[in-house]
């Protein structure tokens, strides 16, 4: 099996909106830049309204886009899984909503304000035709019971994927949640019981999740220390290398959110002995 490198990256891209400083108008362009200069084959947003999907689509051009919006209606915020067709087919996808009934559509516990949602790519890589699954989300903004019910129903959709078929798989997104809370915690420290385990990306690094903010209001600051977003990976990567993109034009950001941006190895298998030797 061939080894393969897969760049990732997770982006807010902040909706427009009363309390927002910085219109869309004037971070779009900016936007695609970050996604595009990545380099990733694999990109998770948040807080993509369909006008702002429309736009994305058209300044970036050969990337696909996968996820619905979080209402009854399939409107409002995506939490979508981008892709570049260069480098990836999508074979599967699926939204789903983080509540008592996860495949209906527009439902929330009855405490969260707004409906939240996880969307499920699984991406084959065609050149080394490998498979993985991608989990991309946004967690509730005000109450951390939302967060932890919000973490057991993705936990929950993946092991039901994984029994049927296993595969490597990938966690991202905005948790609106620091690294010492319990939510993070449930992922990164495994208090689950099922089979498969996630890493932190930074956590293997010099840089420890601990002291890394995501999250900077449009202020370009590090001295808050609020890390909002993650990466989580399951053992079969290799964790490379991770960064914080704080791309600015005049201190004008793209969002109010540093992207994260990694890249992961799945290592090849050896070839058997007898073929090594030939």
């Amino acid at each position: 099996m061939q080894e393969q490198i897969v760049k990732v990256a997770t982006f807010n891209l902040k909706r427009d909106g009363r309390f927002n400083p910085r219109t869309w108008e004037h971070r779009r362009k900016m936007a695609a830049k970050v996604i595009r200069n990545s380099g990733a084959s694999i990109i998770g947003v948040q807080e993509l309204l369909p006008s702002m999907r429309e736009d994305i689509q058209q300044l970036l051009g050969n990337y696909s886009f996968f996820g619905w919006g979080r209402k009854k209606d399939l409107g409002d915020e995506h939490a979508d899984i981008i892709v570049k067709n260069q480098d990836i087919d999508v074979l599967f996808h699926d939204t789903f909503w983080l509540s008592k009934k996860p495949q209906s559509q527009g439902s929330r516990y009855a405490f969260a304000i707004f409906p939240r949602v996880c969307t499920v790519a699984e991406v084959y890589f065609k050149q080394s035709h490998r498979r993985l699954r991608v989990f991309n989300t946004h967690f509730d903004h005000l109450l951390p019971m939302s967060r932890v019910l919000g973490v057991n129903v993705i936990f929950q959709r993946i092991q039901q994927y994984q029994q049927i078929d296993p595969l490597p798989t990938i966690l991202m997104g905005d948790l609106n949640a620091t690294p010492d809370s319990l939510p993070v915690r449930l992922i990164r420290e495994n208090r689950h019981g099922y089979d498969f385990h996630f890493t932190d990306v930074f956590s293997t690094l010099a840089q420890s999740g601990q002291g890394v903010n995501t999250f900077h209001y449009f202020k370009g600051k590090d001295r808050h220390k609020t890390r909002f977003d993650y990466i989580f990976v399951t053992q079969e990567f290799d964790i490379l290398d991770v960064a914080l993109d704080k791309y600015s034009i005049r201190g004008i950001y793209p969002s109010d959110h540093y992207p994260i941006l990694t890249t992961l190895r799945l290592p090849g298998e050896a070839p058997p002995a007898d073929t090594a030797a030939s």
